[in-house]
């Protein structure tokens, strides 16, 4: 069976730490798992693509079968994680990337596991800056040791309208767009750090076959550097005959307008924020279905800005199934009223 829409990327247990301190232990998420909630507002069935460990919470697989995810692409592993993701936000949203540590060693250090201080939380930052611990086996080591491949994608879902690529190598990326690019699906992809550490001339081959290209604001600067958000959209439009639009957290997102010349300010959604973890690649989600469904970048970010909104009221990715897609519908619909 062809599902609507496919992501490809990460199925990953999370600790996060939210601005006001709350407390949140091995959460289930991953950007695979968050892109296909985000689309999961807009259609009734998602195929996900990925390689994920066998302990992956399974009521988190039972919630996201439930709500339209088919996991038929993903691989499951036997692999035994001694660390997972550590995600500590400030007020603006910012996080520190690249902290990992076991949930269990929150109280191990003698720190409170429900709700850390200001002050807790700048040691607890601090010590998970200062870990060494060369042998640690976390997400990272396990993305490299098992990497997604082509032939995980069931053949039934070669035809699909729409595709996204989380953040992966880029190795993974050209050989899912080897499958999808020929038959003229839309594609999608959000660089992370996997792209955005690649010299943009190294990137172009990739950026030509893409859809839509939807980095972050870091992002952005780390692939153009010393550009201004709009000149470096437009140095990238140049390479990418897709959309363009660059993630801006609370900010909303910048697409480019390739008629004007000009980038199209789409606003976030105001919510009540407990967990930022996921925005962006709820977004994604969300952008592509809205892509597949009109053609028009700056709508497709609208719908991708309400499927952020969803996901960050709660703490993982499947915390909000099953999605409410008529109230996604009216949202939209209010936007559209409100904006040309």
């Amino acid at each position: 069976m062809t599902p609507d829409l496919v992501t490809v990327g990460g199925l990953t247990v999370d600790n996060v730490v939210a601005a006001d301190g709350t407390v949140a232990l091995d959460v289930a998420g991953g950007n695979g798992a968050f892109s296909a909630v985000g689309a999961l507002n807009w259609v009734g069935r998602v195929g996900l693509v990925s390689c994920a460990v066998a302990s992956y919470p399974q009521d988190t697989i039972q919630r996201l079968q439930a709500g339209g995810v088919d996991l038929s692409g993903v691989t499951w592993s036997e692999a035994t994680l001694t660390a997972g993701n550590w995600f500590l936000y400030d007020g603006t949203g910012r996080r520190d990337e690249g902290l990992t540590a076991p949930g269990a060693a929150l109280a191990e250090a003698g720190f409170p596991t429900d709700r850390l201080s200001p002050e807790q939380a700048t040691a607890w930052r601090a010590r998970l800056q200062a870990r060494d611990a060369p042998d640690e086996i976390g997400y990272s080591e396990f993305r490299e040791q098992h990497p997604l491949r082509a032939a995980q994608v069931p053949e039934a879902w070669h035809g699909v309208r729409g595709v996204h690529l989380a953040p992966s190598a880029p190795d993974v990326m050209r050989e899912m767009l080897d499958i999808f690019f020929p038959t003229g699906a839309f594609v999608t992809a959000d660089p992370g750090w996997q792209l955005a550490d690649i010299d943009l001339d190294a990137l172009t081959p990739i950026l030509a076959r893409l859809s839509a290209f939807l980095p972050s604001e870091v992002e952005l600067r780390a692939l153009v550097p010393g550009a201004q958000p709009v000149e470096a959209l437009r140095a990238l439009a140049a390479r990418c005959p897709g959309a363009v639009a660059v993630k801006m957290g609370s900010k909303g997102a910048l697409v480019w307008d390739r008629t004007a010349e000009a980038a199209i300010a789409v606003p976030a959604q105001r919510v009540e924020t407990h967990d930022p973890t996921g925005a962006g690649d709820s977004f994604c989600g969300g952008f592509l279905a809205g892509l597949v469904e009109t053609g028009d970048p700056a709508k497709a970010a609208r719908f991708g800005a309400i499927s952020a909104a969803r996901v960050v009221a709660a703490f993982g990715a499947a915390a909000t199934l099953p999605t409410d897609r008529a109230a996604a519908r009216a949202a939209l619909q209010r936007e559209s009223s409100q904006c040309p």
